[in-house]
């Protein structure tokens, strides 16, 4: 068994069913997830991995803007397929930001972390916030640009640039984030 790359994490940000195949899945989503799952299979245990997963209670502020959905008990709020069966630490959040209400950070900091892979659904929404709770936090964010998908599409290259503009992220594709890792 190899080491984990040192100081290094990969956190991905809401892979579950209503984004990838559900209410507000897509073509790129489904896409993504099954090119995570790849990564997946790739990186090993050569590094360590987090997956969010957007879940909600009956009632829950945010479904005045998006409507019901990732509601905790179904399996809406699961990981999709293709990625579910990988290890990695689970952490169940009901905002935007992966770092906002949960243990992300103290679970990071325990393991010194310091640099961070992010990827996921929705580029625009969860994972633009999540670099954000990130960089606010003094990590050093690199974004892999095509395992993410938005809900509309003309939002993910835009939150890719500002991203890059607003948090210094690094923009990277799936083979730049093997190569870094592998």
């Amino acid at each position: 068994m190899e080491a984990k790359a040192v100081n290094k994490a990969w956190i991905i940000v809401d892979m579950v069913n209503d984004f990838v195949t559900g209410k507000f899945g897509s073509e790129a989503a489904a896409v993504a997830a099954v090119n995570t799952g790849k990564a997946l299979s790739q990186i090993g245990d050569k590094l360590l991995v987090v997956f969010t997963l957007d879940t909600h209670v009956p009632g829950d502020p945010e479904f005045r803007i998006w409507g019901e959905h990732c509601l905790v008990g179904t399996s809406a709020s699961e990981l999709d397929k293709n990625v579910s069966s990988y290890t990695g630490y689970r952490i169940r959040k009901r905002r935007y930001d992966s770092f906002l209400d949960t243990d992300l950070d103290p679970y990071l900091r325990m393991h010194n972390v310091t640099d961070l892979f992010i990827s996921g659904v929705s580029t625009d929404i969860c994972v633009a916030h999540t670099v954000a709770g990130a960089f606010f936090r003094y990590y050093n964010t690199a974004v892999i640009k095509d395992l993410c998908a938005s809900i509309d599409p003309s939002d993910h290259s835009r939150a890719l640039k500002s991203m890059k503009k607003y948090y210094g992220t690094r923009i990277i594709n799936l083979r730049q984030f093997l190569t870094e890792v592998v």
